[in-house]
């Protein structure tokens, strides 16, 4: 017994099973609930998607008498797994979640999983507002600390992607934490989980992508709910080389510090949340383009003089999946240095509907993209808490207006204002669900650690609005 209390997995394990709703610092609980807000917001609006639509049309085929709510939907309800898996890809649909540094989307794993799992529970154990922060921090810390034991996974991932490798063993512990397991339970749940992990980086950009963190989010509770049943795996899944080292090539794990006082890497990083539904690198280029382009249109008359552009010049990191010169689909747009700035060099600004069709496909977008090439200096390097881009448009006359974003505004270091995180919201579920839904969403999430019975976020989530909902229930 005396060698497996010594483990990184063992220590993990104690950590999850020993932290309690008491440690959560205000910090934590303030940037959580804004991650849990956004995530809904951008999840209610993935659930318009075509990718969120064939996931949901392929799960309605496991039917169950425990069943979850589907964000946006009234007229159906899915085994909690599956709820977990169509509303994680819904959240990742249209790459509009939250991006943390070292770089995964943290929420999108974690949450679906732990608002799925808090409905499957027999009435008479409610699952409080508080148990849900809890869990959901728990899922976001594990995440963190795992990412902290590669130096590679600081910097943009080049194999994995990381909702699939993190995201899987996240969403178990934060599971694990709901359905309290004991520490042995959490060592196989984290075991199970890291045998789901991992997906490559290739499907970048696709309809696949989404489906990495839907599995995640699925996965880690299967993982919980399978270690429950009693199911055993590797002890030390966290520890080895060929365990959780598999997908690092220079894996360093180490022991969390101690529960007491315990410091959560939330507090001492916040995530980035997007004004546009793309990969995060691009939100630099969106800004620095935008900013060139006030500059053009001061001095012609305020029309850009497209005509007149000889060249534009992106001194970007070296992203590759993010080098797209012609994207083709809504999908490649997002990962597009290119598109986002011919798009905000047109524009003036970034949008939903940037993506659309009509507005990837258009002529003097096109044109545009001919005229673009990318640089990458050599002290650009593919960190988001480092890098930053440079827009340079050269008319034909040699004149070049150029700018540089070396933090847009999202970003950790000049986070949303409450308002603006608020009206990212409002206009994700516009249109998706009644404003009663809507704001009742707001009011529970605002006030999540004095909820009673969480079930009154799903309630809201499947579109029904608060008056649906028992008197005791409310709370505001």
């Amino acid at each position: 017994m005396g060698m497996t209390r010594c483990t990184v997995t063992g220590n993990f394990a104690k950590v999850i099973n020993g932290l309690n709703a008491n440690q959560l610092t205000d910090q934590v609980i303030q940037r959580s609930k804004r991650m849990i807000l956004d995530t809904l917001g951008v999840g209610l609006l993935g659930t318009s998607t075509e990718v969120c639509h064939k996931v949901a049309q392929y799960s309605k085929i496991y039917s169950s008498d425990l069943s979850s709510t589907i964000w946006g939907h009234s007229d159906f309800r899915l085994p909690p797994v599956y709820a977990a898996f169509v509303n994680g890809v819904a959240v990742h649909s249209m790459d509009f979640d939250d991006t943390w540094h070292p770089a995964t989307h943290p929420s999108g794993a974690v949450l679906p999983a732990v608002i799925a799992l808090s409905e499957a529970f027999p009435q008479k154990k409610k699952i409080s507002g508080l148990d849900l922060l809890l869990a959901f921090n728990v899922g976001i810390e594990v995440q963190g600390r795992l990412l902290h034991f590669s130096r590679e996974a600081r910097n943009i991932p080049r194999r994995f992607h990381p909702p699939a490798v993190v995201g899987t063993m996240g969403s178990a512990a934060a599971c694990a934490k709901l359905l309290a397991l004991d520490q042995q339970e959490c060592k196989n749940a984290l075991a199970i989980a890291a045998s789901y992990a991992g997906a490559p980086l290739a499907n970048a950009a696709t309809q696949i992508k989404p489906l990495h963190v839907g599995n995640a989010a699925k996965h880690g509770l299967e993982a919980a709910c399978l270690a429950l049943q009693g199911l055993q795996g590797n002890k030390q899944i966290l520890d080895m080389e060929s365990g959780m080292g598999a997908f690092y090539t220079d894996y360093n794990p180490q022991t969390l510090p101690i529960l007491q006082s315990y410091p959560w890497l939330l507090d001492q990083q916040d995530v980035a949340i997007k004004r546009f539904p793309a990969h995060l690198a691009t939100h630099w280029v969106a800004d620095a383009a935008s900013s060139v382009r006030r500059k053009l249109v001061q001095s012609s008359e305020n029309l850009l003089p497209l005509d007149k552009i000889e060249k534009v010049i992106l001194k970007v990191p070296e992203v590759r999946y993010v080098n797209r010169p012609s994207p083709a689909s809504e999908h490649e747009a997002r990962h597009s240095f290119q598109f986002v700035a011919c798009s905000a060099l047109l524009d003036g600004s970034m949008s939903v509907q940037s993506f659309a069709s009509e507005n990837i496909h258009r002529p003097a977008l096109r044109e545009l993209l001919c005229k673009t090439q990318l640089e990458h200096p050599p002290d650009n390097t593919p960190s988001f808490d480092s890098l930053y881009c440079e827009v340079s448009v050269t008319l034909q006359d040699g004149n070049t207006t150029s700018d540089r974003c070396t933090t847009f505004y999202g970003h950790w270091r000049k986070p949303l204002k409450k308002e603006d995180l608020e009206k990212k919201f409002q206009s994700n579920v516009h249109g998706i669900l009644q404003t009663e839904a809507m704001e009742g969403i707001i009011e529970t999430v605002y006030n999540l650690e004095k909820v009673e019975d969480c079930s009154v976020l799903s309630t809201l989530l499947s579109g029904q609005s608060a008056r649906a909902l028992p008197k005791k229930l409310r709370f505001f």
